[in-house]
């Protein structure tokens, strides 16, 4: 019984590990790629872009500490 808790364990961790890495791709690169979009629709090269990436890379770190603290939590 013992074996299996800590196979469930490695599991439960992979797949928080796995969510952060995506939740941090997504927002940062998603959030980039608007900015760029917005500034070769507007014709304002980095302005868009490093705001939408700040904005990115904030909103990537809230969620990733969000999912920390709901997971200790559980625990």
């Amino acid at each position: 019984m013992g074996k299996k808790n800590a196979y469930l364990e490695v599991g439960k961790m992979l797949s928080l590990i796995s969510q952060i890495g995506l939740t941090m791709v997504v927002s940062i690169f998603g959030t980039f790629f608007l900015g760029r979009y917005i500034d070769n629709l507007l014709n304002t090269k980095p302005i868009f872009t490093l705001i939408s990436l700040v904005i990115g890379v904030g909103g990537a770190f809230v969620s990733v500490y969000k999912m920390v603290i709901g997971y200790t939590k559980r625990k």
